[in-house]
């Protein structure tokens, strides 16, 4: 179940609990005004179900708990460190952002080169998640220190979970720029659910997974 119909499933399951709850509180006034009756009903129900889905809303945004659940296996915001291999094999460590909401993913991200001196960032807010097929894809625009022009391109990972119904905790995958259109291969880890990401401590957070993983791409 894709996360819009789960929240809106939600609050139908409510809206109907407490509408049966409130008209059972009026049996006599129903009996007696059967038309009026029927207007009310539709009123409170919208009312009911409008208030619920701005509340549940409210609360999606602001505890990750509720957004963990809301989105089940579509879950990926927060942190994302890793590093890909550029043009000419040299190693880029990087960090990436995942600002997620029930129908969209907005991905930040900085690269560093292996000193620690600043490569670049790109960001993309088209993101596709397939949890059917474990795959994650978008387009997004790169600018690098070294280039005088924006760089559009390509990203597509696969990725890695407990189960089918679990949301993912790593990737790997490849990007490839329009204008220089090598695939360059890419492993990345979730270290946490903020957003929160300082350059230091992802820099020396993508050395350690470089060491770990390097093997595997």
């Amino acid at each position: 179940m894709n996360p819009e119909l789960k929240l809106h499933s939600i609050v139908l399951s409510i809206s109907t609990l407490l509408i049966f709850t409130i008209w059972t509180q009026f049996t006599n006034l129903i009996s007696a005004h059967p038309f009026l009756s029927v207007i009310a009903a539709g009123l409170i129900s919208l009312g009911i179900y409008r208030m619920l889905t701005l509340l549940l809303l409210g609360f999606f945004r602001k505890n990750p708990y509720v957004k963990k659940f809301i989105l089940g296996p579509y879950y990926m915001e927060g942190t994302w460190i890793g590093f890909f291999v550029g043009h000419d094999s040299k190693i880029r460590l990087f960090a990436e952002t995942f600002e997620q909401g029930i129908n969209e993913l907005v991905i930040k991200g900085k690269a560093f080169q292996e000193d620690g001196s600043y490569h670049g960032s790109w960001v993309s807010d088209n993101a596709n998640i397939n949890v059917k097929l474990g795959k994650l894809s978008y387009t997004y625009e790169a600018d690098v220190i070294g280039n005088s022009f924006t760089n559009p391109g390509l990203a597509r990972f696969d990725l890695e979970r407990e189960s089918n119904d679990k949301p993912p905790t790593r990737m790997i995958g490849f990007s490839s720029d329009i204008f220089n259109p090598a695939k360059l291969k890419a492993f990345e880890e979730k270290t946490s659910c903020s957003t929160d990401c300082e350059s230091k401590f992802a820099f020396e957070k993508a050395k350690e997974i470089h060491q770990k993983y390097k093997k595997h791409i």
